[in-house]
């Protein structure tokens, strides 16, 4: 006899399809496509006036931007149906811009790309830029090989001439790195810049700087929304001992209160190897008892001056242990635990607790309707390429930063103002979001449309970003060869 849970799956996966089959048949694609067209009378496209009147934000559109409004409603319709949302919900929802944005580059990407395992928006959801090579710092595993000023990094004004084009573009979240974006001297107006455009703006630091709640409030002021703190142990003498600067673990323990007291989202991000993992579970007690909002456990990718330690990375059973355990711990904590281990959403997926729940790039979605758990396999997975890009100090823009400046994957520089076509054509990028054409364990995976594992860490190991990631239990065979080497 089939079990409830059985059927709702199988009714679940009708409504999935049903769907696809209104947003990819032809008509609504020409539809869509046509929408993206600049409407004279409306001053927007009229993909924009739609989802402004449908959301009770324009009060009036024209004849041609009513049609497109029709297929947005039907499309919004039967997504509510399918993941058993309100319509009120959704709408004071997107009251706050930064949601619309996101709505937007969705729509945009049902035209661009249909609806597809897994999806691609229209635009970026994220760039994380490395604003400058310089940092106060001296990094054990840093990716960046960060440390002085590049000679050729951007000017002020190209710099925001790129933030112009990337909210042009429908960019909807901006996240400043590095290097140590906060010693940059203009960094200030650059998140005012991209703040008064519209972008949620975020920036990665080691917290150094911000000792002092006044400086903390100079950025809130500025627009920051979110601040992402690096602290990689539980005491200073492990945090310290890869930062290579002593007192650095209190300072950033300065940070975060500085930065909670200043009213900006507060992150930490924690590298995890060997020589941290087992202060993890204390580091979550830590963490949440200093009210900490998201804390994200970031796999160890051997590039940068980390191509030097490649034998502090976790093997794969260590990984999985890992993820189980912080899979588990969201359960017990107010902090939202993340990883960007691939493999973290195959754990959610198979996990025997009743925390039910999807993790993503940007936030872990917790679920009671089973649509929510099959909506993993179109937004699950390495987000490099497909959610998110990257931008160097002098504008070369790659998948994800996490990749060495080679020129296989070299996507482009911001100063071709081309960054929409990359997006849009770049063959390099077709290969990333094809989860089919994986080689080895990936590309056979059961669960390759929700994970698919992290290409920076196969190019990296490997040199080839379709190669497996042997970061995973599945692909213990490939850990193994490299062990031998």
């Amino acid at each position: 006899m089939e079990s409830k849970e059985s059927h709702e799956e199988i009714e679940t996966d009708k409504m999935i399809r049903t769907f696809e089959n209104i947003i990819n048949n032809g008509l609504s694609q020409k539809l869509l496509n046509s929408a993206l067209n600049y409407c004279d009378k409306c001053q927007k496209s009229h993909l924009e006036s739609a989802l402004d009147y449908y959301l009770g934000k324009q009060d009036e559109i024209c004849t041609t931007c009513k049609i497109t409004y029709k297929l947005i409603q039907k499309i919004i319709k039967k997504s509510l149906e399918t993941f058993d949302t309100s319509e009120e919900a959704l709408i004071e929802t997107m009251q706050n811009p930064v949601w619309e944005r996101g709505l937007l580059s969705t729509f945009k990407g049902m035209s661009r790309f249909k609806v597809r395992k897994p999806f691609t928006p229209g635009a970026p959801y994220q760039i994380v830029w490395n604003i400058t090579r310089a940092c106060n710092f001296n990094c054990i595993h840093c990716y960046e090989n960060a440390g002085q000023k590049d000679e050729d990094e951007l000017t002020t004004q190209e710099i925001h001439e790129t933030i112009d084009l990337l909210a042009d573009i429908g960019v909807v979240s901006l996240a400043f790195s590095g290097g140590e974006p906060s010693i940059h001297p203009d960094i200030l107006e650059f998140i005012k810049h991209a703040s008064d455009r519209g972008l949620f703006v975020s920036m990665a630091s080691n917290g150094y700087v911000f000792n002092t709640y006044e400086k903390a409030k100079q950025f809130k002021d500025a627009g920051l929304e979110f601040v992402q703190l690096s602290l990689d142990g539980l005491n200073p003498e492990t945090h310290d001992s890869f930062r290579n600067v002593k007192g650095s673990w209190n300072r950033v323990i300065e940070a975060i209160k500085n930065f909670q007291k200043a009213g900006v989202y507060t992150g930490i991000s924690t590298t995890v190897t060997k020589r941290n993992k087992d202060e993890i579970p204390d580091m979550i007690k830590f963490l949440n008892d200093l009210n900490v909002d998201w804390f994200m456990l970031y796999n160890f990718i051997p590039t940068g001056k980390g191509s030097k330690i490649k034998d502090i990375d976790l093997n794969p059973q260590e990984r999985r242990e890992l993820l189980e355990l912080i899979y588990k711990a969201n359960v017990d904590t107010d902090m939202n635990i993340m990883s960007t281990a691939p493999q973290f959403a195959d754990v959610a997926v198979n996990n025997d607790t009743d925390n039910q729940m999807v993790p993503t790039h940007f936030y872990n979605v917790n679920y009671v309707n089973p649509a929510m758990k099959q909506l993993s396999e179109f937004i699950g997975g390495c987000g490099a390429g497909r959610f998110y890009m990257s931008i160097e100090p002098n504008g070369d823009i790659y998948p994800c930063v996490f990749f060495p400046h080679n020129k296989d994957v070299l996507l482009g520089n911001v100063k071709d103002k081309n960054i929409e076509d990359i997006w849009i054509n770049h063959p390099l990028l077709k290969e990333f979001r094809s989860k089919d054409i994986l080689k080895d364990h990936c590309g056979s995976c059961e669960s390759k449309y929700i994970c698919g594992g992290c290409r920076a860490r196969a190019y990296n190991y490997f040199q080839d970003i379709l190669s497996p990631d042997p970061g995973c239990i599945r692909n213990q065979d490939a850990w193994n060869k490299l062990e031998t080497k």
